[in-house]
């Protein structure tokens, strides 16, 4: 059943009406699929995507500026996953046809299923915390312009009186002028000698701007060098046009009497363990870690229950290993929460709405279809509760900063 939870709130109106329309849409569709109504196959899959259509031409934008005027360093990887998800309604929309309504509607409710858990219940968390930035980063840049003008205005003042104190001299040059006529008449000063350029054109026996004949030894000099440029331009003719000689082999080929290179083929490294615990997980507050660590291998525990060749029926093992899975996970939810209660964290708030999201989303776990398709609908399970915990951990949890004394302080 998809209903609008009040953990699912961002505390922004705009964005949680959105979200409260697509999921009334999607709990439609769900309906209409569960109980075979096969004329709304159709006209479910059209709202959806109309919907979709909206929320990310509004929505979507609206997050992005947020993000973008406080700074947040997440707003690339927001910014590719909307992208993805216009891709998604785009192939949808190019796809959707009378003939295949039953799956084109499945397909997109798994899709949103999905996207909801993953994307809305770990980034979209964030973005009223990513408000109250860029409305504080407002308000100071605000206070900043406010106080540049006070100061502006206390500098008038003295501004002016420099302006006037600059105009003073000019008032005074009638009187300068009149005593510059009245005094004596000067001898006038001896003659300069030309700038250095006009030197240089004179020794070189160019004429000068008075029309004056060149001296014998730059006639000497200017016939020499008439004499030299024919030589010059024939050794120009016969150098090569660019610098690369032959005694010089072109790269990557063999030469002569020269083995060629053996090539080198690079060994193709084993794919990445997704269930591993590695080190960019860690946020150094050694109970968070320990209970981090062993929340994934809870996931790996449950891969390999499913997909072991050796047991026929493992409903139940699959509901004790769910159990704990989400037993678990409350405690180490508690835990978090009472870290940062211990060091005042403004973030508090937030991360209490996704860890009881998260919950919900366990506790209301279909076991029904669990049996009837276990390995398909547990996969599905395990790739929400592997992809959930790594966004989580890495856009949320390694938010908290690191207090050793309130980090030593915690223990089970």
């Amino acid at each position: 059943m998809y209903r609008f939870l009040e953990n699912f709130e961002t505390g922004i109106p705009f964005i949680d009406n959105g979200h409260r329309r697509l999921l009334a849409d999607m709990e439609e569709a769900r309906q209409a699929l569960d109980e075979n109504h096969e004329d709304d196959f159709h006209r479910m899959s059209a709202q959806l995507l109309d919907t979709m259509q909206e929320h990310i031409a509004k929505q979507h934008i609206y997050e992005e500026e947020i993000m973008g005027m406080s700074h947040d360093p997440e707003l690339a990887e927001q910014k590719e996953a909307h992208a993805h998800f216009r891709t998604v309604i785009d192939q949808h929309r190019t796809s959707l046809n009378w003939q295949n309504d039953y799956e084109e509607l499945t397909a997109l409710m798994n899709f949103l299923n999905e996207w909801f858990l993953q994307h809305i219940l770990s980034s979209d968390m964030l973005i009223a915390s990513a408000q109250k930035k860029a409305k504080a980063a407002a308000m100071e840049a605000k206070a900043k312009a406010a106080k540049a003008a006070k100061a502006a205005e206390r500098e008038t003042p003295h501004a002016s009186d420099s302006a006037a104190t600059a105009v003073a001299p000019t008032a005074n040059t009638a009187d300068a002028e009149e005593s510059r006529a009245e005094a004596p008449e000067e001898t006038p000063a001896p003659k300069r000698k030309p700038a250095p350029a006009r030197r240089k054109a004179a020794a070189a026996g160019e004429s000068g701007a008075d029309g004056t004949a060149p001296t014998p030894k730059a006639e000497k000099q200017k016939k020499t060098a008439a004499k030299a440029a024919p030589k010059a331009k024939a050794a120009a003719a016969k150098k090569p046009a660019t610098e690369t000689s032959e005694s010089t082999p072109p790269k990557n080929v063999p030469q002569p009497g020269k083995p060629a290179k053996a090539a080198v083929i690079k060994k193709k490294s084993a794919p990445a363990d997704p269930f591993a615990f590695t080190d960019e997980f860690r946020t150094q507050i050694p109970l968070v870690d320990k209970e981090h660590e062993t929340l994934f291998d809870l996931v790996r525990q449950t891969y390999e229950l499913v997909h072991d060749e050796f047991r026929i029926d493992k409903f139940d093992d699959i509901v004790a290993i769910i159990g704990e899975l989400r037993d678990y996970t409350i405690k180490h939810f508690a835990d978090e929460e009472r870290y940062m209660k211990s060091i005042n964290y403004d973030g508090l708030a937030e991360q209490v709405k996704a860890h009881t999201a998260f919950v919900e989303q366990l506790n209301n776990i279909d076991l029904d279809d669990i049996d009837a398709h276990q390995e398909e609908a547990l996969d599905k399970l395990i790739k929400f509760l592997l992809n959930w915990l790594v966004q989580h951990i890495l856009k949320i949890d390694k938010k908290m900063p690191y207090i050793e004394e309130a980090a030593l302080n915690l223990t089970e």
